[in-house]
């Protein structure tokens, strides 16, 4: 007997023109894109009705609202991660020929990306579409190890559906597609590495959700509804100074910034460039070196200011749908 097996899924990607209909299926039109873990998964309440019949029995079950939600992680390729990013904040400014920067801002009004995927279990034939996805969030840290550098987005969706064959035959996929590991990782404040930091972590929520409340004749949402964004992390520093004890005390603020750079034109940088730390102390639990956690949370940013700004370095032209 056949079972399925997580090496032979594969996860298409196409961008939709509008909520509640999936992109068709077509060879060459969808992205084939690498991930590590898939948990995008539809949820469908059951509650039994409370009618009385006179007896002790169980009402009928009744099946309530429908949702699909989860998260994904993938690889920081240096070429597939920017179609993640152009889900989650639009299009980019791109400059170059050759050597591509695509500069993402966190925009100030958001406006809501839509994407098909299609989930293929090939060993089993199996097929499953998800429509109306939506980016969330994401999820990333950095750390020194001998890692490939993954990264995590969190997605809401209308509904996944059963498909007798894949979405698409023939994916375009980004190649080459150079994925940095964890030891390139640098952890910059106010531009400066910053040598006592051993572990960064950030997550952004763009408080998307799906519409569970307007009424449209079905147990699916009616709409995908714009949130408002939340920039916050943690960062683990050995103590050396009172640099960044200070500046937690003080509740200064500063630039953030997370770089993976594998050449002068490969690679991805965030900036932060106005966050604050949360108080804490130095604990003494031994004789070993000693370190602090600090929670740190992004300010609201200034008029013509940014909240977080990713510079990607490539050699993908465009992040449009492939055909």
């Amino acid at each position: 007997m056949t079972f399925a097996r997580g090496n032979e899924a594969r996860l298409l990607s196409r961008q939709q023109a509008s909520f509640g209909t999936a992109e068709a299926a077509a060879d060459g039109a969808f992205r084939l894109m690498p991930f590590y873990s898939y948990n995008v998964s539809p949820t469908g309440e059951l509650a039994n009705d409370e009618a009385a019949y006179g007896d002790s029995m169980p009402g009928d079950v009744v099946a309530g609202l429908e949702n699909l939600t989860g998260s994904m992680t993938v690889p920081m390729g240096l070429n597939s991660i920017g179609w993640h990013l152009q889900q989650l904040f639009g299009d980019p400014v791109t400059t170059g020929t050759e050597d591509y920067s695509h500069v993402f801002d966190v925009p100030r009004q958001q406006v809501i990306r839509l994407m098909t995927h299609g989930i293929s279990h090939t060993g089993i034939n199996q097929h499953f579409v998800q429509d109306s996805l939506a980016m969330t969030g994401l999820e990333l840290s950095g750390q020194k190890n001998g890692q490939r550098q993954r990264v995590t987005f969190n997605l809401a969706g209308r509904q996944e559906v059963g498909k007798p064959t894949t979405l698409d035959a023939t994916p375009v996929q980004y190649a080459p597609d150079p994925v940095p590991v964890g030891f390139q990782a640098a952890l910059l404040m106010d531009g400066a590495v910053a040598g006592a930091v051993t572990q960064a972590a950030l997550t952004l929520n763009s408080g998307i959700e799906p519409d569970q409340e307007a009424l449209n004749g079905l147990p699916t949402a009616a709409a995908m509804q714009s949130g408002f964004w939340e920039l916050s992390g943690t960062l683990g520093a050995r103590f050396q100074d009172r640099v960044i004890y200070d500046l937690a005390n003080t509740g200064e603020s500063f630039s953030l910034g997370f770089k993976w750079e594998i050449s002068a034109t490969r690679s991805l940088e965030i900036v932060c460039p106005n966050v604050r730390l949360e108080r804490t102390g130095v604990p003494v639990e031994g004789r070993g070196i000693l370190s602090s956690s600090f929670n740190w949370r992004a300010n609201r940013p200034a008029d013509g200011a940014e909240l977080m700004t990713i510079t990607l370095k490539n050699s993908t032209a465009s992040y449009a749908n492939p055909a």
